[in-house]
């Protein structure tokens, strides 16, 4: 039924490689000029006290006098998100409940709608259900991702779990679709929606269609339990990935730790067990994890030893492999179930690229025009194996030799200076500020949130203002990696869109009251503040320095903000159709237009200071590093044209890669299978891609 409440929301993503517009680009040139014009010479002298709040507010640690002060634990709670209910795990259970009797209540508005007053107000009462679900649903799915405390993830497991089966209801409500239909078919009535309320009716009756309401009973029945196994699966999948395994660690000798960075080796031996030979050598058993996985792949000169570590590394939880196959068996079944020849099929059905025909093309040309460049990358790795290890020409290259190898070329053409000293992680929010001030007319202000608002100490929050001062909405940030948070790497949880609210459907005392806080008024009419969490994974800074972003945290955390900013200025007065809930196929446009602004010389201006000195970044500087970075771009496009591939596979017509019923460890075995397919080999080297 509802964009929130159906596939999109209850299904994982299908994964499509997409080439970005020429158009794309243009308009990022034209931005670009826009901030030329803009912007003086000295714009990064022309600090506002502002500014600095907003630097120091991040940069400063927590445990100072000047960080603690945006963490208040004494006082009245204010619940978390600036929610009233949502001040414990009790009321977040209760404000559950209370979310599904207001749905309820606008289920029967809409079913009894008979007068034309009535009828027309069916859209809106949709709009109105689907808000009242999301606004908890959403805020459970990111307490269950990065909340701390045992107690809340129970109870947003809990609350999640209810109104997600009462949700797959609704998705195959027939009376809902039929009183929908009748309003969309009534001429007199569809005349007088706008153009917005048109589309938001329009996507209801899509997401119904492809929900399966034209389906028998029993066939109905089939789904919505089908969709909860999908749910369960997905969650049973993603949260093996943070199950440490058994037996995951690596013997190595102790004196290999000096090639890593001290801080890394420390790290490493905090975690690990030592043990001395009979011949007097120490070593050591090292736990696997991404972290030290990229060390050891990157430093590790032994061969033998980055091999270990990269076969522990990838091999896969005998739990997760058997959650992933069950789920996408699942998912194929569903697609049969509304008619679809595959799950493919199914998501691609409305997006534009329609079939897995087209995408199998698509991935062809993409690989097509790519191979030369990986493969030349793949003969000088293994020319430079040859000539750092003195092997016969004959050796072979590998996947684990691969981070090595082009750090080593890196290193023979002559080390660059790291640009991480000139992106404190509060010069970089500053300078987001700027840009969007200079490109939009808004600006970020830190805020003190108040007791019980965040989760977290380190959470930061951040108010969106226009050029009036104006409140547009808030933005949360928790940026650092920590053990209680959920490994999702970076993401932006909408827990609240903006929605027009003083036209709503009374439904007899059910509707939550709004604080002063959480409603805005423009022009007459009020709104729901928007809200929006971005989560990254970064490292936790050193003692002593500010948190020190690499160039690629940068663009993550641009590219974040962007969805941010799509969620703060995408108001159109219906929850269904703003900000980032809009079509699939849009929804990461404005946030790849931010990535490259993070690459901009006339943005980095606004920003780019040496921590210690203020000395601006050096443009030469970041042009080496630019020209460094495309030298090994044709490796990042043939690893997102493997997983596309790959997700292709898995969710075909016919999952069994052998055509016959399936077993246990059938996805590895199509896993195999493609690392066999010349489209993504490379000739003689094609080893470095597993081709082996």
């Amino acid at each position: 039924m509802l964009r929130t409440l159906g596939l999109r929301r209850t299904q994982l993503p299908l994964r499509v490689a997409a080439a970005a517009p020429t158009n794309i680009y243009r308009s990022v040139r034209i931005q670009q000029r826009k901030l030329q014009t803009v912007i003086s010479p000295s714009a990064h002298e022309a600090t506002k006290d502002e500014d600095i709040s907003l630097r120091d507010v991040f940069d400063l640690p927590t445990k100072t006098t000047m960080g603690s002060r945006w963490f208040h634990t004494a006082g009245q709670p204010t619940g978390l998100l600036m929610e009233s209910r949502f001040v414990s795990p009790k009321t977040f259970r209760k404000a559950g409940h209370q979310a599904v009797a207001e749905a309820e209540a606008l289920l029967q508005k809409v079913l009894t709608a008979k007068t034309f007053s009535e009828k027309r107000s069916v859209v809106k009462c949709l709009d109105q259900l689907s808000d009242a679900l999301c606004r908890v649903m959403d805020v459970a799915e990111l307490v269950r991702q990065a909340h701390p405390d045992s107690h809340w993830q129970e109870a947003a497991d809990e609350v999640y779990a209810f109104m997600f089966e009462y949700m797959n209801g609704l998705n195959t409500h027939v009376g809902l679709y039929r009183k929908l239909v009748e309003i969309m078919d009534d001429a007199q009535i569809s005349a007088t929606f706008s153009a917005v309320e048109h589309e938001v009716a329009l996507s209801f009756r899509r997401d119904f269609e492809r929900s399966g309401i034209h389906l028998t009973k029993t066939d109905h029945e089939q789904f919505v339990a089908l969709s909860s196994d999908i749910q369960e699966l997905s969650r049973e999948f993603f949260r093996r990935q943070t199950v440490p395994r058994g037996n995951s660690t690596v013997e190595v000798p102790f004196d290999q730790l000096r090639t890593l960075p001290s801080q890394v080796a420390m790290s490493i031996l905090q975690s690990s067990r030592t043990s001395k030979g009979k011949d007097g050598t120490t070593t050591i058993e090292m736990p696997i994890d991404d972290y030290t996985a990229h060390y050891v792949l990157r430093d590790f000169s032994e061969e033998k030893v980055r091999e270990a570590v990269y076969r522990q590394w990838q091999h896969g939880d005998e739990q997760a492999v058997g959650a992933l196959e069950a789920l996408l068996e699942r998912r194929l079944a569903l697609s049969h179930t509304v008619g679809f020849e595959s799950f493919a099929h199914m998501t691609l059905d409305d997006k534009m690229a329609k079939s897995p025909s087209h995408v199998a093309e698509f991935l062809k040309a993409l690989a097509k025009q790519g191979q030369p460049r990986w493969s030349a990358i793949a003969d000088s790795l293994h020319a430079a194996k040859v000539s750092h290890t003195k092997a016969d020409p004959n050796t072979l290259v590998y996947p684990w030799d691969r981070e090595y190898y082009v750090g080593k070329q890196m290193m023979d053409r002559g080390a660059l200076p790291s640009l991480s000293q000139y992106f404190s992680l509060g010069r970089v929010v500053m300078g987001l500020s700027r840009v969007f001030k200079s490109l939009y007319g808004v600006e970020l202000r830190a805020a003190m949130p108040r007791p019980g608002e965040i989760w977290h100490p380190e959470v930061r929050k951040l108010e969106v203002v226009d050029e009036n001062g104006q409140l547009l909405g808030i933005i949360y940030c928790d940026v650092f990696s920590r053990s209680s948070k959920a490994h999702v790497g970076a993401a932006h949880f909408t827990a609240r869109c903006a929605r027009r609210i003083d036209d709503d459907v009374s439904v007899d005392g059910l509707t939550p009251e709004y604080s002063s806080q959480s409603v805005v008024e423009r022009s007459g009419q009020k709104f729901q503040l928007p809200v929006v969490v971005l989560i990254c994974d970064f490292p936790v800074p050193s003692e002593g320095s500010p948190p020190l972003l690499s160039w690629s945290n940068v663009e993550t955390i641009f590219h974040e903000m962007g969805h941010a900013m799509h969620s703060m200025l995408g108001q159109n007065g219906f929850h269904n159709v703003a900000g980032t809930r809009c079509p699939v196929d849009f929804v990461e446009l404005p946030s790849i237009l931010m990535e490259h602004f993070a690459r901009s010389p006339q943005a980095l201006s606004l920003f780019a200071s040496h921590y210690k000195t203020g000395a601006p970044l050096p443009l030469e500087l970041v042009k080496q590093h630019a020209e460094q970075r495309r030298r090994y771009t044709a490796l990042d496009l043939h690893a997102q044209l493997f997983m596309s591939a790959l997700d292709q596979k898995y969710h075909a017509s016919k999952l069994d890669p052998n055509g016959s019923s399936l077993e246990p460890g059938w996805s590895t075995f199509a896993l195999a299978q493609l690392h066999k397919d010349p489209m993504l080999g490379s000739g003689k080297n094609s080893s470095l891609f597993g081709y082996v």
